[in-house]
């Protein structure tokens, strides 16, 4: 009897083992990543790939013009949703599941120490542990008031309310199990645009949501969110997205009668496991490393990675620049940031190292200069005081590369633009 025991618990100890960390001995899933597909047709969805129509990984015009005029009416709001520029705040709020909420406490910190961040931007994490996208879509369910409460009173415990949302990061799944793939397909995109119309509702003022898929779960050990349901979360946003810019009167984003904000990618992070994304080299996920026991959530290591992919993009994105670096709250300033008095200009841009900033103001000049590379890091930094309106800055120590260009001068941001080095 005491040899059956002790076999029966040297064998729970190897089975802890095993499912003790990630496969990391799993093999590829065979899966392109939808921004690599371009033109071609996915074997699994049938469906051409690109992350916008026509196989693009960008967003048509109209479409982000449509972006670019809700980001510039962004403002500081008070707790009644009334324009507020002295103590008004600019809500960006994350709304998901497990995987959200990991990656969101990691990503508020870093936005909260990025030097050139909106001081009056408030980042709420409202993402929930097992709250699914079947869950926070259906009022029926009987977790669906917990989790909408749950949003609320994070919001209250941030000093602001339900109408000072004007942003959302959405990232949602469902449980997996052994659903056909087709059907839990189907299902998710519903959801996903039930839960779009909840946003709308909920949140009076909100303008923006950014839609971002799951990470890899090649190495996944359950079925809570396996491949290739992982990978199929991505194609139901690819999906509701298009659907939007092709004009779905259900995600309809402007007019007495919209149902939905205005949606666009940010970001698309699946990968197959370790395999970077050939579009954007930064998404893959190491094995173990990046993940907890189950090969589906995130670890510290994992959620940080995807923190600062989210840093990136919201510090460079055209339609979150003017609410993210700028800041809409100034009571001086409209929301255009080139409609300054001084009206700073660069040139040359590219540069092979050297820029002139210029202004047309002829008096005495006293300004800020910052330049920020794609990863939030100040690589240069200078406060110039100058009587002629032509100022030379040596920058040649800077790699080649893309980074932003950023003229402060009483403490309102006057400049902000792309500067090439080209070197």
């Amino acid at each position: 009897m005491k040899q059956v025991y002790l076999l029966f618990f040297l064998s729970f100890l190897i089975s802890v083992r095993i499912y003790s960390q990630p496969n990391c001995s799993a093999s590829s899933t065979g899966f392109i990543p939808i921004n690599d597909l371009g033109t071609n047709i996915s074997p699994l969805t049938g469906q051409m790939g690109g992350l916008y129509p026509g196989g693009s990984n960008y967003l048509p015009g109209d479409h982000k013009n449509a972006g670019l005029e809700l980001a510039s009416q962004i403002e500081c709001l008070d707790i009644n949703g009334n324009p507020d520029p002295y103590n008004g705040k600019v809500v960006w709020l994350s709304i998901g599941m497990s995987n959200c909420t990991q990656e969101t406490q990691r990503f508020i910190p870093l936005a909260n120490a990025f030097p050139t961040k909106n001081p009056k931007l408030l980042l709420v994490d409202g993402a929930q542990g097992g709250q699914t996208a079947q869950v926070i879509s259906a009022p029926w369910h009987s977790n669906y008031s917990t989790f909408w409460n749950t949003v609320n009173n994070r919001l209250t415990n941030q000093g602001v309310s339900a109408q000072q949302v004007q942003i959302i990061w959405l990232k949602e799944a469902n449980q997996a199990g052994n659903t056909p793939p087709t059907q839990h397909y189907d299902s998710l995109l519903v959801q996903l645009k039930r839960i779009t119309h909840e946003l709308k509702k909920r949140f009076p003022n909100v303008k923006l949501c950014y839609v971002a898929s799951r990470i890899s779960a090649r190495y996944a050990t359950t079925t809570l969110n396996h491949e290739p349901y992982a990978y199929l979360t991505g194609w139901a946003v690819k999906k509701m997205i298009e659907d939007q810019i092709m004009g779905d009167p259900q995600l309809r984003f402007s007019g007495p009668d919209a149902k939905s904000p205005w949606l666009s990618w940010g970001i698309y992070m699946w990968s197959d496991g370790n395999t970077p994304q050939i579009s954007n080299p930064d998404i893959f996920y190491n094995c173990p490393t990046d993940f907890m026991n189950d090969g589906i959530h995130p670890s510290t290591a994992g959620a940080q990675k995807v923190g600062n992919l989210l840093l990136k993009f919201f510090s460079t994105d055209s339609t979150s620049i003017p609410w993210f670096l700028g800041n809409p709250c100034s009571v001086s300033s409209s929301n255009n940031l080139d409609d300054s008095e001084n009206n700073f200009t660069i040139h040359p841009n590219p540069t092979n190292g050297f820029i002139n900033v210029s202004s047309n103001n002829q008096t005495k000049l006293n300004f800020e200069c910052k330049i920020i590379n794609l990863h939030g890091q100040v690589v240069f930094y200078k406060k110039i005081t100058s009587i002629t309106k032509h100022t030379p800055l040596d920058i040649s120590h800077l790699q080649a590369g893309v980074y932003k260009i950023i003229i402060v001068q009483e403490k309102k941001i006057q400049m902000l633009q792309n500067l090439m080095v080209n070197q």
